[in-house]
């Protein structure tokens, strides 16, 4: 029997992206709310470097945006690249995306110039640019490959944005999740590397 709509493989991934569009949509709503009802007040919630009482917030920022070309320029990175890892499944989403907020999060705190106000969902970007650029090194795969080399195409100059170059960017937040995309990356090309010499079976003279 053939597999029926909720397990075909290109029914399964454009539920994914339903999904993934549904967590863009609910940060165009926070921001609504946030400009139309709280006169901005949301954005106080940002990460501030080294305050104990706002270390919570490492938990917010990402969902938090300054304007609406801020909240733009992250949504359609975050759908662009979100896809991309959506192809290898919500797995692998969830745990860079998780993974990049928390790193980046901590990684302002500790170093981010004092008084001032770290948000934005750039954090994400940035642990998924790292992570399939990165992934194309690591596994080598034909897909992994194919996939890196296209975003290294449109998004690779993005990434000197994670050096301390512009005082109105914060490189800490990008530096924090190009580290953790980074590190996933890796720990997954080596698990990937460990399964085929598993499955290879022991090698006789």
């Amino acid at each position: 029997m053939p597999p029926g709509p909720s397990t075909h493989p290109k029914s399964s991934y454009l539920q994914r992206l339903k999904h993934l569009g549904y967590f863009i949509l609910l940060l165009w709503l926070i921001e609504l709310a946030d400009q139309l009802l709280l006169q901005n007040s949301l954005e106080n919630h940002g990460i501030h470097p080294r305050s104990l009482s706002q270390l919570p917030n490492l938990l917010f920022a990402p969902f938090l945006h300054a304007d609406w070309s801020h909240l733009l320029g992250n949504s359609l990175s975050l759908l662009a690249l979100g896809a991309a890892i959506l192809t290898q499944g919500w797995r692998n989403l969830i745990l860079v995306s998780t993974t990049s907020a928390l790193l980046a999060g901590l990684l302002v705190w500790l170093i981010g110039a004092s008084g001032t106000n770290h948000l934005g969902a750039s954090s994400l970007v940035f642990g998924y640019l790292s992570f399939l650029l990165a992934s194309g090194f690591y596994q080598r795969t034909p897909r992994n490959i194919i996939i890196s080399s296209l975003v290294g195409l449109f998004y690779g100059g993005s990434l000197l944005s994670i050096l301390p170059r512009n005082s109105d960017i914060s490189w800490e937040s990008h530096l924090g999740g190009a580290i953790a995309g980074l590190l996933i990356a890796r720990h997954q090309g080596k698990k990937h590397l460990n399964e085929i010499r598993t499955s290879s079976g022991p090698l006789t003279p």
